[in-house]
């Protein structure tokens, strides 16, 4: 019997099937052989990166305690020299410290000073009271002091200042370290050679800083007392700055060893804007001039 047409598609048909999947059978296991090998390759390839960076990690290990190691030598050796560097050299100078907000302290300046043969007078601290209007209202009006409800702040901040530059502790600024206004450490009967305006803040107040900061030195201006800003290295808000609007000199990390000397050096009279944040002009004074040729660059 003669297989009819039918027979021959299918044949035809399951013949074609049977190559095709053959052909994906062979293609796949080629592509897995393939895949396979790859994997080995790029395997091999990171592990041999991965050695590498580890051996480079070894090495930079290595560099980095060199480098700590010098690191202390110099810290040390800083540590043991800079008393040496500052002895002497504000001999007799009394000197008032005036912490214009109560923040931050700055209770490590006054020894650097004395070590310099500077006598620390006073450290007075600014509290936030100092903005209660109607607190110092009440003051004016218990003493009697003429006053139109104007300008209260800053004409208080002036009359603190003029008695702690002059030594003359007057009756309002007497109630205004009664009520706890400003704190006083010290003794403000007493002239002063030179004021320490200390400032940063934990949050931002440009209008406290023009109402209290820039008041006292003015009043150190007017009165010619020789006047510094100074700051901690690590403050939430910088006053620097503003300091340096103010056209005072500056010293942004006075808690460090490097700072204190920047600060006992511009008293001597090298002025200048001094540390390492972006408002320092300079990290320290420089020694190689006389303070007579240190005033004449500038």
């Amino acid at each position: 019997m003669i297989p009819n047409m039918k027979f021959y598609v299918i044949s035809i048909v399951a013949i074609f099937a049977a190559l095709g999947i053959g052909i994906y059978i062979g293609f796949a296991l080629d592509a897995q052989s393939f895949v396979v090998d790859q994997r080995e390759d790029i395997a091999a390839k990171l592990e041999e990166r991965f050695d590498f960076l580890k051996g480079e990690n070894q090495e930079l290990k290595l560099e980095l305690k060199e480098i700590e190691a010098e690191n202390d030598s110099y810290k040390y050796f800083i540590e043991s020299t800079y008393g040496e560097i500052v002895k002497g050299k504000l001999t007799g100078q009394k000197v008032a410290i005036i912490e214009t907000k109560d923040d931050y302290m700055y209770s490590g300046v006054g020894q650097i000073l004395e070590n310099a043969g500077a006598h620390v007078s006073s450290v007075t601290t600014i509290t936030d009271r100092i903005m209660n209007e109607e607190m110092l209202k009440n003051i004016y009006d218990e003493l009697e002091i003429e006053n139109n409800n104007t300008n209260l702040i800053t004409n208080t901040v002036n009359e603190i200042a003029k008695s702690i530059a002059s030594g003359e502790q007057s009756e309002l600024t007497t109630a205004i370290m009664e009520r706890e206004i400003i704190d006083v450490v010290g003794n403000i009967n007493q002239p002063v050679d030179y004021i320490i305006i200390a400032g940063g803040s934990v949050r931002e107040d440009r209008d406290r800083l023009n109402l209290v900061d820039k008041t006292i030195v003015d009043v150190s201006k007017a009165m010619d007392k020789p006047i510094i800003g100074i700051e901690k290295l690590v403050v939430n808000y910088s006053y620097i700055d503003m300091y340096k609007s103010f056209r005072i000199s500056t010293v942004d990390n006075v808690d460090t060893t490097m700072g204190k000397v920047s600060l006992i050096l511009a008293m001597e009279g090298r002025p200048g804007h001094y540390g390492t944040k972006q408002t320092a002009e300079q990290l320290v004074p420089t020694l190689k001039l006389t303070i007579p040729e240190y005033s004449k660059e500038r």
